[in-house]
């Protein structure tokens, strides 16, 4: 026979690479039955390796999950490693070169290779004689996984392996990328539903018949940027015919702006009977929030107590924009009496004290409304705006109604960028 002379298959050869053909398109068939039977990312895995590992006659094997956006890689299986995970980025060890080439590699001796780390081996007493390690894409080509099997039974890893995972390998990320995205939904579920449940304990927190001030009318309305707001305001009864009234904004937005206005309502709730001065308080509050956040999140604030006896308003503005105090058609405006609370500790605050008269009213708010319509930077609701409609007729409850609907013509269809909190009180006019 020359060597242009190909020798003819037998039958019998035939039969045999047939069988064997066979034998593969149908574990290819049960593999795919039994990776498509869970939505658990983790049983998946171990599916996989387990099949891979019978079919390709592995001693161990290793699945390695790829997280496209940061180049790295997670191992969700690593049999034989009894507790935590390896984390690799793309290029690093065998598996991070395999994630970045998508290549197969086969290794007949995986200690002659400077990629291979050892020291799994050295932890666990096994000896890594062979790897065969694959990268797992989907029918649209896409890297999911890198599958990494130690150790063939037989003469050794083959091309033939190689080609017969990559069979496998498309139902295994078909079945990945659908586990993935389950688990990323019911996380997303399960996060909805506990900031869900956050802003129903928001709410409940907010004043309801405690607002019912002696001396006073008084109305409020939030509305958060986000389903939990940083913005806090509360009425708490100091007893001897003086009331608290507080608002707050927390920088940020959402739950951990939430969570830092819930410890300043529970710092003034259990300092509501401290004889303490106004200014004390705050200073409190601001060293609190300094020890919490470390400087991560901070607040400005309007502590002001109400004294009935009196008809007395005493205040502290913590960085907060102004207080707005209207009588007889005149509004004056009272700045921050110091800083806002959280940035610097042993920081110093000061009062300001007005005598209410009958009609006065006055209006708190957070910055939200004065920066509402200018994310450009051009067209903000602004000061001036709350100022011409603060006088007028009617109570807090009208004052706040006037100024709502200014805002919303303000805003047309945009939505604010922030929240927004209004509080409104008055001494009721004689009748």
């Amino acid at each position: 026979m020359t060597a242009g002379d190909r020798e003819e298959p037998t039958p019998e050869s035939i039969l045999t690479l047939s069988r064997e053909r066979i034998r593969r398109l149908e574990a290819v068939v049960e593999a795919s039955l039994m990776v498509n039977s869970t939505l658990d990312l983790l049983e998946l895995a171990e599916h996989i390796v387990d099949i891979a590992c019978r079919l390709i006659d592995a001693e161990r094997g290793s699945l390695f999950l790829v997280d496209p956006e940061s180049a790295a890689l997670k191992s969700m299986v690593a049999q034989g490693l009894s507790s935590g995970s390896l984390n690799l980025d793309f290029g690093e060890g065998i598996v991070g070169a395999v994630a970045a080439s998508g290549e197969a590699e086969i290794l007949e001796d995986p200690y002659q290779d400077p990629r291979f780390d050892p020291r799994v081996d050295r932890a666990t007493g096994f000896c890594t004689r062979s790897l065969l390690t694959v990268p797992v894409r989907d029918r649209e080509n896409r890297l999911a996984a890198v599958l990494q099997l130690l150790n063939h039974r037989g003469g050794g890893f083959s091309q033939e392996d190689v080609e017969f995972l990559a069979e496998l390998g498309v139902s295994f990320a078909i079945a990945l990328t659908t586990a993935r995205l389950h688990a990323e939904t019911v996380a997303r579920e399960r996060l909805w539903e506990e900031v869900r449940l956050a802003a129903e304990i928001q709410r409940a927190l907010q004043p309801e018949d405690r607002a019912l001030i002696p001396g006073l009318e008084l109305q409020a309305q939030m509305r958060p940027c986000l389903e939990v707001g940083g913005d806090y305001w509360d009425v708490i009864p100091r007893g001897g015919g003086r009331w608290w009234i507080v608002i707050a904004d927390v920088s940020g937005k959402g739950v951990p702006a939430g969570l830092v206005a819930s410890n300043i309502q529970a710092c003034l709730w259990t300092r509501r009977e401290d004889p303490a001065p106004l200014t004390e308080v705050v200073a409190g509050i601001n060293d609190l929030l300094c020890r919490l956040t470390r400087g991560r999140k901070y607040a400005t604030l309007i502590l002001a107590e109400w004294d009935e006896r009196k008809a007395t308003l005493t205040w502290v503005g913590a960085g907060h924009p102004p207080l707005l105090l209207e009588g007889g058609g005149e509004v004056r405006e009272y700045a921050a009496t110091g800083p806002p609370v959280g940035l610097l500790t042993d920081q110093s605050y000061q009062t300001v004290e007005a005598q209410l008269s009958a009609g006065d009213t006055v209006l708190l708010y957070t910055d939200g409304i004065l920066e509402a319509g200018g994310e450009d930077g051009e067209d903000e609701f602004g000061l001036d705006r709350i100022r011409q409609h603060l006088p007028g007729k009617g109570g807090p409850t009208e004052v706040i109604a006037r100024l709502d609907a200014a805002l919303g013509a303000h805003l047309g269809d945009e939505n604010p960028g922030d929240d927004i909190t209004l509080l409104c009180f008055r001494r009721p006019k004689v009748q």
